[in-house]
């Protein structure tokens, strides 16, 4: 799916929400998210890799993420819809020592989701669950030093996350929110392209990158 059709259609089904609750309060929203995600064969490709260099210090396991969230509140009563846009990444770092012996270099391997979403909430004084429909697209670069080239791949597909509230009311119009959730995407991870370029042969099968999080919100805004 193209991103750019998959974001306005996404922004079209929201507005289509949106349209009824003329009376709504809109708030803003920022924070911070952290996630756990696991991916053997992501690991098995980067610890053979591994194998096939002399690191100082070898790429660790891809085992976590963590980025910004961003986005809008749309609020009436305990009925809320949002469209948002969240952030997780992790940078894999391998350590060794230039051929010349001049100093040292890192190799890098970045790994990364991003996602706008449209989503449904409801709340209550304390206590909310909601859920989003999210358009991501996974972005994986690797930067080595003995290569010529940079590599970058770029995945899209659809996935839901679903989550809980827990909102502490605070001075100034801000409040906090905490939300666990989980994403569960609709498609696995396409591992060849990576492993083709770390010079191995396609594969492993990948896997869905199903996270477990939280989220660290501040909101903005009439209530």
């Amino acid at each position: 799916m193209n991103r750019s059709i998959g974001i306005s259609t996404l922004l079209a089904a929201f507005l289509g929400f949106l349209l009824p609750p003329v009376n709504a309060q809109v708030n803003l929203k920022a924070g911070y998210n952290i996630s756990l995600v696991s991916d053997p064969g992501v690991n098995q490709v980067v610890e053979t890799f591994n194998s096939s260099q002399s690191y100082i210090s070898a790429f660790n396991k891809f085992s976590w993420m963590h980025g910004i969230e961003l986005g809008f509140r749309f609020k009436a009563d305990i009925h809320s819809l949002e469209i948002s846009y969240q952030n997780a990444y992790q940078l894999l770092q391998a350590k060794d020592e230039l051929m010349d012996g001049s100093g040292f270099y890192r190799d890098k391997i970045r790994l990364g989701i991003q996602s706008g979403a449209i989503g449904y909430q409801v709340t209550g004084d304390f206590f909310g669950i909601g859920t989003d429909l999210q358009y991501q697209w996974y972005t994986t670069k690797v930067d080595l030093e003995s290569a010529t080239e940079k590599f970058q791949y770029v995945q899209n597909m659809l996935a839901l996350k679903c989550y809980m509230m827990f909102t502490l009311e605070g001075s100034g119009g801000i409040d906090a929110s905490l939300q666990p959730y989980i994403v569960l995407p609709f498609d696995s991870y396409n591992l060849d392209p990576l492993s083709i370029y770390l010079n191995q042969e396609a594969g492993p099968v990948g896997k869905k990158w199903t996270r477990f999080g939280l989220s660290v919100l501040f909101y903005n805004g009439n209530k």
